[in-house]
């Protein structure tokens, strides 16, 4: 990814690739909020705990974010 993008447009192309992984896997995320952008590389050991109601939440180690 070129890192000299701003955050617009660094979400905007987050979006398209999310809605590739949505048509591959049928599975889609409606998100009001809660969107933290970062370098690539705050997010090496990022994982998804994945509730029962169908939540997503995301972690690093013991930090919920």
């Amino acid at each position: 990814m070129n890192e000299k993008l701003n955050h617009e447009q660094r979400l905007e192309a987050f979006a398209k690739e999310l809605a590739e992984l949505t048509r591959k896997y049928g599975v889609a995320v409606s998100v009001t909020g809660g969107v933290i952008i970062d370098q690539p590389e705050a997010f090496e050991e990022i994982e998804y705990f994945t509730a029962n109601e169908g939540d997503l939440l995301p972690h690093i180690g013991d930090n919920w974010l």
